[in-house]
């Protein structure tokens, strides 16, 4: 069991050896191609789910299917990081038109529009020139109005996958941190796709308040497109997927190390590679034991505690970071806003509202529903009574 062997790979985006408990997602993805190549109607997919659940990676699966099956493919691109959607979707878009060039020998074809592709970034107000040997095209996406010119873009690139006999699949992550205007471009947008029945797909995801998200920007978007919810693996998925990549190797676990393993990460599947590294590390021979399980849950902790709690709670300001911590002393989630706004000490929701705001619109915490509060993180509340208490903060103000 050497660490250089080590199969297991907890990190953000990074692809288990195997992907236990997506099996539906997946046959959903096939029949959605299939549907679109054979010229019938099918929505787009959006998932989404906590922090953990393996949505990136669901993506990255998705993407390598829509490969094999011979459509061109954005990768798994992360939405947000730019002022201005419309400058990462005319990436995306100059992205599949190369593909479905190389690979069905469209040269002119793709030109024309990558033509529009240029007219589209030429219309964005921050400037953007992305590097194009083409002329802008004229009278197409070039309006400056994001719901037009993305509807015109995204409508181009169909009509060249129809053209090549293929199909073309956007594929978005931390779709929620897109704003309103920007959703509603994209549902206007993919709504003339299945009105014109092109073989355009798009899969995104993003943190569980996305489809509300995506109503507040479109009412009908929850007609548009097909939504589900990632949550945590069922035991029988979780036992798989931990015990599944060491026994490529030649390794076992126990049975009741396996139980006790799948019960201490609740079934998230970061929790579970991230048991898997350290158990793999410390184990000396197979199979792995109940011992072993017990010699690296401080490690585990600890390596949490840094790496995925950690992270986020160091996002939070002083007044966000005591908000928080009055959240997880009422318990287990979701919480009333009020019942929140009392534990913090203040007079009312109005006196935390800004922190409240705040903390969602960095993705730390979402509303189920009005008046609820929840964490974005999985067992977030369990770390934060461990290790930030509310009374440090009364003892620290005091």
């Amino acid at each position: 069991m050497q660490k250089r062997e080590n199969p297991y790979t907890p990190g953000a985006g990074r692809k288990p050896p195997n992907l236990a408990g997506r099996d539906g997602d997946l046959e959903n993805f096939q029949a959605l191609i299939e549907r679109l190549a054979e010229g019938g109607y099918e929505r787009s997919l959006i998932y989404s789910g906590l922090r953990g659940v393996g949505k990136t990676v669901l993506l990255m699966e998705i993407d390598m299917l829509a490969s094999e099956a011979g459509w061109a493919t954005t990768d798994v691109q992360e939405v947000g990081s730019q002022p201005d959607f419309r400058v990462t979707f005319a990436r995306m878009a100059a992205r599949l038109l190369r593909e479905m060039s190389r690979r069905h020998r469209v040269r002119e074809r793709v030109e024309r529009a990558l033509g529009v592709v240029k007219a589209f970034s030429m219309a964005v107000p921050s400037g953007i020139r992305l590097k194009l040997d083409v002329d802008a095209a004229s009278g197409v996406a070039d309006s400056g109005d994001p719901e037009q010119d993305l509807t015109d873009l995204i409508s181009e690139i169909g009509e060249v996958a129809r053209a090549t006999g293929t199909g073309a699949l956007f594929l978005i992550d931390e779709m929620h941190n897109l704003d309103a205007p920007s959703l509603a471009a994209i549902c206007i947008a993919f709504q003339a796709i299945s009105r014109n029945a092109l073989p355009v797909a798009m899969v995104a995801a993003g943190l569980p308040d996305l489809q509300v998200r995506l109503m507040s920007a479109k009412p009908y978007a929850d007609r548009l497109f097909e939504y589900h919810e990632l949550g945590r693996l069922s035991d029988a998925a979780a036992r798989t997927a931990l015990i599944a990549p060491a026994a490529t190797r030649g390794v076992e676990f126990e049975k009741e190390a396996a139980l006790q393993v799948v019960q201490e990460a609740a079934g998230y599947p970061y929790f579970i590679q991230e048991y898997g590294l350290e158990l793999w590390n410390e184990a000396e021979s197979s199979p792995i034991t109940v011992a072993d399980v017990a010699a690296v849950r401080e490690i585990v902790t600890d390596s949490l505690a840094r790496s995925f709690f950690g992270t986020r709670f160091a996002l939070a300001t002083d007044a966000e970071q005591r908000y928080l911590a009055a959240l997880a002393s009422l318990g287990d989630p979701p919480y009333r806003s009020a019942d929140a706004a009392r534990a913090y000490g203040a007079r009312d929701q109005r006196g935390v509202s800004i922190h409240r705001d705040s903390l969602i619109q960095k993705g730390i915490i979402w509303s189920p529903r009005r008046g609820q509060l929840d964490f974005t993180v999985p067992l977030f509340a369990e770390y934060l009574r461990e290790n930030h208490p509310l009374i440090s903060f009364d003892d620290a103000g005091a």
